[in-house]
């Protein structure tokens, strides 16, 4: 016996010496261990409110780790941790003995050394290999790194399931606060779940977490990290899931600015400048970011309990006025009913249901017609025009001599319609469509949008119908800007990002009479006009073919109450009362459109925005949220206009800044024309003043 004994030692040292020049990683992959940890999001006032990751994970320091934590790990996973150089004699006797039978039981830092370049194998022989594989590399680890280290090292790699890698994504996850904030119970828990994630989890299986969890406080009092009396009254306890809460991106504040920020970053990132060291890309989801924004979240905040308590009251509003009544049946001019139905034809496409009907039925089809006619694209559209030819022969030849079809889109369908695939795709295309009739129109248990705590509610609802009440809420565009600095404070871009990712900050509207001070503004700086200049509340016009305009036709539009009083009215009275027929009076008198125009673009609103036509005087450009806060910062900052940034600067993990963002202003109107503007707003605005008026 004792040879055999003997002779299994020497086989394992000629094995360690072998794998240890043959199989060792190589230096750099020793000295930097790549992780994947997530890029944070964090706000002007320190709070980190987003993160964007392949993995949720958060890079934790040795000193920053919960000493709970620590405490926990080595009495339970490596009692002698501290006086070993990587491998232990005695785990080491028993993974040479009892291989495959009781397991390695390894060091925290074999483990290590495991998570990074090995997986375990199935195979007795292969899994001998990766063992020795893993005594040399936990050695080589501990001459690089520090004791410390390698537990932080250990706990920021470790894997807790539903996206939170490491200890410090896992203690918000499952307990829903930080790290440092946890109690010996949590600590243990989650240490607990290191043999298996899985088995040990305190969401999947409640009872193995209890048990686990007790082995971990056992050992810990067996170390000397906690008395016998505090274990049994620690290991009754049941384990709290009611702040568990998995990470998701459109979970926490700012959604719709996360969004923005994340396809801003991607194409920065793309650029030369920004490059690591070796000239290789940053990897957002990667890379551990850390991306300084200027949102306050204690702003942003207030701006969506604002946006929640508008709009649920204006969508109350809307649902009372339109109850009983289908607004898609609605009669309305012909052009408005087609795009209503449009609409809502495109969302029905855009749904995972219709997508997933339409592979089932069709995906064989398209293959086939893919072999046959290897550069033809083929569109619903496409496909609706066929059968419209299939049944009126010369349907296409009208399109094409309407011009709303091309000749070389025309002869395409026709191919296709003198094919041997044009039965089956057309008997498939019946199918699909009936099976999208009945699915979309049977009614089912779905989530649906609500303005309540956690933004939906459960109904029973036809997927149709769901489009449809989707379609029928209202949106906002909001953006709070410091005007002195540029900084962004606030972005909501609609009402909840889960259901509704369109940002509208940035998509363009009527912007209505708030345009109208940038008509005054002209007048003012280039007429010499003051705000006690007096004008007529009368009908204005400007009549066909003015040379200075352009027009037609004559235009006279009317006030918005359908009323002209006949009062003369100062500038400053006339802004206030936001009358059309003062505001088509000052555009005849600037003499034409450009001058705004000039005075917008100078105010960093793109001046391609402005229609040529006098019309703009009453708010028809289509401008952003984004545009008039821009515009406004004058106005705010003593005349000179300052660009909005989002973010400050940029670090990489090591805090390194790779990206630092340049204030940008400019002069664009001058301070005394500025003071005169401020103060019509301000009497604009003035609730008193207002209140009296009523």
């Amino acid at each position: 016996m004792i040879y055999m004994v003997l002779g299994g030692l020497a086989l394992t040292v000629l094995l360690f010496l072998y794998i240890s020049k043959k199989l060792l990683p190589d230096t750099e992959e020793l000295e930097n261990p790549k992780y994947e940890i997530a890029s944070q999001f964090i706000s002007a006032d320190n709070e980190v409110y987003g993160k964007i990751f392949k993995f949720n994970r958060e890079w934790l320091n040795y000193e920053d780790i919960n000493p709970n934590l620590i405490h926990a790990l080595v009495a339970t996973e490596d009692e002698r941790y501290f006086y070993h150089s990587g491998i232990d004699a005695r785990s080491t006797a028993r993974a040479i003995f009892f291989l495959g039978q009781r397991g390695g039981a390894s060091t925290i830092t074999q483990q290590l050394a495991k998570l990074f370049f090995t997986q375990r194998s199935p195979s007795f022989i292969k899994r001998v290999w990766q063992k020795l594989k893993e005594w040399v590399i936990a050695i080589e680890f501990e001459k690089r790194y520090t004791k410390e280290e390698i537990l932080a090292m250990y706990l920021n790699k470790s894997d807790f399931l539903y996206d939170a890698v490491g200890i410090g994504a896992a203690a918000k996850t499952y307990f829903g606060k930080d790290q440092k904030e946890l109690n010996v119970e949590e600590a243990a828990v989650l240490i607990g779940m290191l043999k298996n994630p899985r088995i040990y989890n305190p969401k999947i299986f409640p009872e193995n977490s209890m048990k686990r969890r007790s082995v971990v406080l056992k050992q810990m009092v067996k170390n000397n990290f906690l008395s016998e009396d505090e274990y049994l009254k620690k290991r009754v306890k049941l384990i709290n899931m009611d702040n568990f809460k998995r990470e998701v991106y459109y979970d926490g504040i700012a959604p719709y600015f996360r969004a923005e920020l994340t396809k801003w970053l991607k194409n920065l990132l793309d650029q030369s400048d920004y490059r690591k060291p070796d000239g290789s890309k940053y990897n957002l989801y990667t890379d551990g970011l850390k991306i300084y924004t200027t949102i306050d979240t204690r702003i942003q905040k207030y701006g969506e309990e604002a946006m929640f308590e508008h709009m649920s009251e204006l969508q109350a509003k809307y649902f009372r006025v339109w109850k009983g009544k289908d607004i898609f049946s609605y009669k309305a001019d012909n052009a408005k009913e087609k795009q209503r139905r449009n609409i809502l034809i495109n969302m029905m496409k855009d749904s995972d249901r219709y997508k997933r009907i339409r592979g089932r039925y069709m995906s064989s089809v398209f293959t086939d017609l893919d072999a046959e006619f290897p550069n033809i694209q083929l569109s619903d559209n496409d496909i609706f025009r066929m059968f419209e030819e299939d049944e009126h022969p010369g349907h296409l030849e009208k399109l094409v001599k309407n011009k709303s079809l091309s000749q070389s889109e025309a002869d395409k369908c026709k191919k296709i319609l003198k094919s041997e695939i044009w039965p089956t795709l057309k008997s498939q295309w019946s199918k699909m469509q009936n099976s999208v009739n009945k699915s979309f129109n049977t009614k089912v248990r779905m989530k649906v949008f609500d303005y309540s705590a956690s933004g939906e509610k459960t109904v029973e609802m036809t997927p149709m119908d769901s489009l449809k009440f989707h379609l029928q809420h209202m949106q906002i565009g909001s953006v709070a800007v410091d005007p002195k600095t540029g900084n962004i404070l606030a972005w909501v871009g609609g009402i909840g990002h889960k259901y509704f990712q369109y940002d509208h900050v940035n998509s363009n509207r009527q912007v209505g009479s708030t345009f109208k001070p940038f008509i005054y503004a002209t007048a003012i700086i280039e007429n010499a006009m003051s705000p006690c200049y007096k004008v007529k509340d009368e009908r204005q016009c400007i009549v066909a073919n003015d040379p200075n305009f352009h027009l037609a036709s004559t235009w006279c539009p009317n006030n918005a109450d359908n009323k002209f009083t006949g009062e003369m009215l100062t500038l400053r009275q006339a802004l206030k009362e936001s009358r059309n027929s003062v505001s088509v009076y000052l555009i005849k008198e600037i003499g034409n459109v450009q001058s705004v125009k000039n005075l917008v673009s100078n105010l960093g609103i793109d001046k391609n925005k402005i229609p040529d036509y006098p019309s703009i005087c009453l708010g028809t450009p289509e401008l952003s949220a984004m545009d008039m806060a821009t515009a406004y910062t004058a106005f705010a900052n003593d005349g000179v206009v300052t660009k909005p940034v989002f973010v400050t600067r940029i670090e990489d993990k090591n805090g390194k800044v790779i990206y630092s963002s340049i204030p940008e202003q400019k002069r664009a109107i001058n301070p005394a024309y500025n003071y005169v503007l401020v103060n019509m707003l301000q009497y604009v605005a003035d609730p008193i003043k207002n209140k009296v008026k009523k």
